[in-house]
């Protein structure tokens, strides 16, 4: 198995990455080259951890009863264990647990912690560094854990400790009170509250849905009078639990307040759930199926307590304006991530007087269906990576027939199905049987991930030799972390009624003969979606959208979701767009190049003088090839 892959779900921190039909970028740390490279800043010199070590020593002898011992703390939702000692000679030494995933155990290989209470963590087998201050009573370490580039929020807390004292007020805001909350791993403080919309809109009677709500107030003085809304990915997922440890909303912050609305149906806003695969079943894992008889089930036990036809993007959006309104907001800044940029193209058509600026990460048009494209898009990521590696002279060398292996591999299980064992989510071997159509649409949501495009190669090679166990042990990571965020009923409210209805024999045909995936995923969703409540939409929904509004649309080159033609065709007809295209980019690949740019469109009103040419900086890491994977082997080796 690759050695590497245990980090993938540390790269899922949250969801993904992914989500399961589109990932929206900021799903905790999983979309900001977590596990990718060493952050900026951190010294490649192998001297330079233990000058600082040593540097520190005298604050370590005289302070370590105070940071020895264990510490807890949340990324996203990874649970997380700081063990750090102190041995004879008075050094500090630790190790980090991931609780959630199998307990596994990271060794510390730096611990300086100085007189004031600065603690300094260096993890350079993951090339992570942890910084924060001790609280002033001991029981809290508050910072930032960098890694790839990325900068995310994380607390250290004695085992229990409380989550410290709010340091916001409750607030007004329009006609919404605000109370002082936390995210739910307790990193990020902001004010909550609900506002209530009818449910049906129309009617304007009935049941009403109380809209979950958090700001993060912008920590200027004086601080800009247009704040910035996200909208998050999926369709499903949370904006509240998807935005606060983005590194492009903590730099938006600085002058705005950040504005995150869970969509109806999604996080704390009448959430909508199904639960379509057992994690205890292997072969549900692996095969991508969407059961007709659970889909059934999820849908009577839904409308208890939801009208499933109310659920689609164009109310959703309406229900945004309305939020607001409500606020008391004119001109709104508007970011949408994946299926987010689909929903933020609505709001910009339904209520475009309203928006300042907009910035798109992996743009979807709405004449864009899903699952219809995935067959073209997954078909094109692929083809370029395996072109990459034949390119590339260590990937070649190791896998000089990557082509030929993935077509026949392809073509042999569109014959015959593969039969192999793995383990399930309760530690139980089972057997699985894969097809053609599954092993495509499991690739998709792996391509997300930047971590997995570089183990792409190797994955295939060992497949093509009948050794799945790499491509499962992914595959059933990403999908663990993907069903912990997405709510699959909003999911198929919104594809039920946008992506589905319309799409004819010859469409299909179109879109899908001749590719690797095929059609499999169109008729997977067809049944599940005449199992599901249908909603309307609005006669344009699939128009173009024609707009003047300054609008930034980001694009991976690699994307196999949401590719940068898909930019181009929703940028022909906003005049004042600009499409930047990230050469070594998937679906929302983050780094500071991109988190700067998108803070600095926000605050100039305007991406025409945007200096862009960072993104050329952005790489993967190197393809990891069979000689790296022998080197690991033999030094796990007792």
């Amino acid at each position: 198995m690759n050695t590497r892959c245990w980090t993938c779900v540390w790269m899922l921190a949250g969801l993904l990455v992914g989500i399961g039909l589109w990932a929206a970028r900021p799903v905790g740390a999983a979309s900001y080259g977590i596990f990718i490279q060493a952050p900026a800043g951190a010294s490649s010199s192998p001297q330079a951890p233990n000058n600082a070590a040593a540097s520190a020593a005298p604050a370590q002898a005289a302070d370590a009863k105070k940071i020895t011992g264990e510490w807890q703390g949340i990324i996203s939702r990874l649970h997380l264990v700081v063990k750090i000692d102190q041995d004879a000679s008075g050094a500090l030494t630790g190790k980090l647990t991931s609780v959630d995933q199998g307990n596994v155990t990271i060794p510390i290989e730096t611990v300086s912690f100085a007189a004031g209470g600065a603690l300094r963590l260096e993890l350079k087998s993951i090339g992570a560094d942890y910084e924060g201050k001790l609280s002033d009573e001991g029981s809290e370490i508050v910072g930032t854990w960098q890694q790839g580039g990325a900068t995310i929020p994380l607390t250290l807390r004695r085992p229990g400790a409380g989550a410290a004292k709010s340091t916001l007020q409750p607030k007004t805001i329009g006609n919404i009170a605000f109370e002082p909350c936390r995210t739910s791993d307790g990193n990020t403080e902001g004010l909550c509250g609900k506002y209530e919309v009818y449910e049906n809109r129309t009617a304007k009677s009935g049941r009403k849905i109380a809209l979950n709500i958090m700001v993060l107030p912008a920590l200027s003085d004086k601080p800009a009078a247009d704040p910035w809304f996200a909208i998050a990915g999926g369709p499903g997922q949370s904006a509240v639990e998807a935005f606060p440890q983005a590194g492009f909303t903590a730099k938006v912050q600085q002058q705005r307040d950040v504005v995150l609305v869970d969509q109806r149906g999604t996080g704390g806003s009448n959430p909508l759930p199904c639960v379509l695969r057992d994690f205890k079943n292997a072969q549900e894992v692996i095969g991508e199926v969407m059961p007709v008889e659970k889909v059934k089930s999820c849908r009577v036990e839904l409308e208890k307590k939801a009208d499933l036809t109310q659920y689609t993007t164009s109310i959703a959006m309406d229900d945004l304006d309305e939020v607001r309104q409500a606020m008391g907001y004119d001109k709104i800044n508007v970011y949408g991530g994946s299926y987010g940029t689909l929903a933020g193209l609505v709001y910009l058509r339904r209520h475009g007087d309203h928006v300042r600026t907009l910035t798109l990460e992996g743009v979807a048009p709405p004449q864009y269906r899903i699952p219809l494209a995935f067959s073209k898009t997954t078909q094109n990521s692929v083809d370029q990576l395996i072109e990459r590696c034949a390119a590339n002279e260590a990937c070649h060398k190791d896998f000089p027939d990557l082509k030929k292996e993935f077509v026949a591999l392809v073509d042999q299980l569109d014959k015959t199905p593969a039969h192999f064992e793995m383990k399930n989510s309760a530690g139980e071997t089972q057997q699985v049987t894969l097809s053609r159509g599954a092993f495509v649409g499991g690739l998709r949501p792996l391509l997300y991930i930047p971590d997995l495009v570089s183990d792409f190669p190797y994955m295939i090679h060992r497949a093509s030799q009948g050794d799945w166990s790499t491509y499962a042990a992914a595959v059933s990571m990403v999908r663990n972390a993907i069903d912990k965020q997405v709510l699959r009923g909003m999911s198929l409210s919104v594809i039920c009624a946008e992506g589905i209805p319309g799409m004819t024999e010859e469409m299909i045909r179109r879109d899908t003969d001749g590719t690797y995936l095929g059609d499999f995923q169109v008729r997977l969703y067809q049944q599940a979606c005449k199992e599901w409540a249908r909603g309307d939409i609005p006669k344009d929904f699939y128009a173009p959208i024609h707009s003047a509004v300054p609008t930034l649309l980001i694009s991976g080159a690699l994307d196999p979701a949401t590719p940068p033609a898909a930019s181009a065709e929703a940028a022909r007809n906003l005049s004042s767009s600009r499409v930047i295209v990230v050469k070594d980019g998937t679906h929302g690949t983050g780094s500071p190049c991109i988190d700067g740019l998108i803070a600095e469109f926000v605050a100039e009103g305007s991406a025409t003088k945007l200096d862009a040419t960072c993104v050329d900086q952005i790489h993967f890491a190197p393809f990891i090839t069979q000689s790296q994977i022998d080197q690991l082997r033999q030094k796990a080796k007792p």
